[in-house]
């Protein structure tokens, strides 16, 4: 399972590792790991995702949870 924010400066993906953990992609490039997909939503709505252009924006548009986030159920 996995989850797709597109937002007009990237494409967020939160997806399961094999292990349990979840991953945070941005535009195809890992860059942090989650105890649950919750999490990773928060940390690119408080802008602590790993991507620097995103995490230094003065404005964005993504929600503080899943809410807004695209549920997809195959890879």
């Amino acid at each position: 399972m996995k989850y797709k924010l597109e937002t007009d400066v990237s494409e967020f993906i939160i997806r399961q590792e094999p292990l349990g953990l979840w991953d945070l992609w941005v535009d195809s490039m890992p860059t942090r790991t989650f105890l649950t997909p919750e999490d990773a939503a928060k940390a690119v709505h408080e802008q602590d995702s790993g991507y620097i252009i995103w995490d230094q924006l003065k404005e964005h548009d993504a929600p503080p949870d899943l809410s807004g986030w695209e549920k997809l159920d195959k890879d």
